[in-house]
């Protein structure tokens, strides 16, 4: 950790002999930053995650696999080299708010920007983009020249030259967060109910300690967060604390679907097809074959902000009880006394990725901001990485194991796998399943959680409604 990294000082009542936090009275700084990780795309918080000093206990299921395979991918496999670039980098528009914050955990790096050595600016639409490779769509040279971001003339700058350092909650207001990440007005209505409900009853049983908060602390919490019941009991108490009590138990997939109105001209009806090899013996899901629309639609997992897929995806239902508690706690927050604006609690439960191009193999309904910049005295917008709407090249065939580890299609692959696992030929039966937003659904939830996402996601309820029709391959 470095010398001069900013650390935020977190006043805490605990239960000493029960290694147990009561509650803590946070301000605006500490908030600021746990507020944010809701503007996270989960390609982020996988990436925190590595980082992580404790690798004992995993978090995130198979996305970590998902995350590895996209990265591992050869290029040759994607429309053109900044489509990789910008799917293992996405961002929101909360990202340049978050940069302001006194402790930013985000370690995705700030935006480069190139644009062509003519600069084409004589043209009603100048482009710029993320990386060096790209074509200008004129004069069709590279854009390899790097220019610096001019915000002397941005009208949406983030801040006015003002002396707060607030990003999302008022610098003057103070909040109660509970060991499971409920978060409230700080006041001894909620604290003291608190404490009874906890079996505190007695007051000389509880302290107060400070504890102190830099990058590694907030980004344990995270994890913690998704591992456990009480995540601020963990960060503080972790090393004596028995981890097996905290873990959550595995929950269903069981997810309220999203609505669509038949009226709406841009419905999620997409439908793509899944081909699925699994043991007869033990309808034991092995792996499945898939065109590159589909992995181009899973690769899509790792864009979406946290707070859109707790939100609008899973309607407050991740199973993930303590984000889950904290989105909840932000949306019903009033603007004004506890979060500084409705566009920033928008940033918030309602984040929109920052770059507007997603894949139209992207099944599920994510808001995006019409990112422009103003570079070499014009406002520019990104050039559109993709070809055909699609960020990867069409067509090839890829191989999907249980645990989302992706790779280019291979036959010799697969009889390897068949003998890893000690599977006889004979016992393989293969079949073709139609995936559509119920099941995008399902298999996103189980990624979250498991190790065999698509054996918990599509498998029970395939054998249970017959949706499996033979494939002749």
């Amino acid at each position: 950790m470095a010398a001069n990294e900013n650390k935020i000082s977190l006043k805490l009542m605990v239960h000493k002999a029960k290694r147990q936090v009561a509650f803590a009275e946070a301000d605006y700084t500490f908030l600021d930053t746990l507020f944010s990780i809701m503007t996270f795309p989960m390609s982020t918080i996988v990436r925190l995650l590595d980082k992580c000093p404790d690798q004992n206990l995993q978090a995130l299921g198979s996305l970590k696999n998902l995350y590895k395979s996209l990265e591992e991918l050869p290029e040759c496999y994607f429309s053109n080299e900044e489509s990789k670039f910008m799917m293992l980098n996405p961002r929101t528009s909360a990202y340049d708010h978050c940069r302001e914050l006194k402790l930013n955990i985000d370690d995705t790096e700030p935006t480069k920007y190139f644009i062509c050595e003519r600069g084409c600016t004589e043209f009603r639409s100048a482009y710029f983009s993320t990386s060096i490779f790209p074509i200008c769509p004129y004069c069709l040279k590279i854009m390899n020249r790097e220019v610096k971001y001019d915000d002397s003339n941005d009208l949406l700058k983030i801040r006015s030259h003002r002396d707060d350092l607030d990003v999302f909650v008022p610098s003057l207001t103070t909040f109660i967060v509970t060991d499971d990440l409920n978060v409230m007005p700080n006041t001894l209505d909620f604290s003291i109910p608190l404490a009874c409900d906890l079996g505190f009853t007695d007051s000389s049983q509880l302290e107060e300690m400070t504890f102190d908060i830099g990058r590694e602390q907030m980004v344990i919490l995270v994890k913690a967060a998704l591992l456990f019941k009480n995540p601020l009991s963990y960060l503080v108490f972790h090393a004596t604390h028995p981890s097996g009590v905290l873990v959550n138990p595995r929950l269903g997939t069981s997810i309220q679907l999203l609505t669509s109105n038949e009226d709406d001209p841009n419905p999620y009806f997409k439908k793509m097809t899944l081909r699925v090899a699994w043991q007869k013996s033990t309808s034991k899901f092995l792996f499945a074959e898939a065109e590159e629309n589909f992995v181009d639609f899973l690769f899509g997992f790792l864009e979406i902000p946290l707070g859109t897929l707790i939100g609008k995806l899973m309607n407050g239902n991740t199973s993930f009880e303590c984000l889950d508690n904290l989105f909840a706690s932000i949306s019903n927050m009033s603007v004004g006394r506890c979060i500084n604006s409705e566009v920033r609690k928008d940033l918030l439960i309602k984040p929109a990725l920052q770059w507007k191009y997603v894949s139209v193999n992207q099944i599920f309904p994510l808001d995006v901001s019409c990112f422009e910049t103003y570079l070499e005295g014009c406002n520019r917008k990104l050039n559109d990485p993709r070809v055909k709407g699609s960020f990867l090249k069409a067509p090839t065939q890829f191989m999907l194991t249980d645990d989302l580890v992706i790779t280019p299609l291979s036959s010799i692959s697969g009889f390897s796998m068949l003998n890893k696992l000690k599977v006889p030929l004979n016992d393989v039966e293969r079949h073709s399943v139609t995936i559509g937003i119920e099941e995008a659904l399902k298999i996103l939830k189980a990624s979250l959680k498991s190790s065999s996402t698509f054996t918990d996601a599509l498998l029970e309820e395939i054998i249970q409604r017959n949706w499996l029709c033979h494939f002749d391959f």
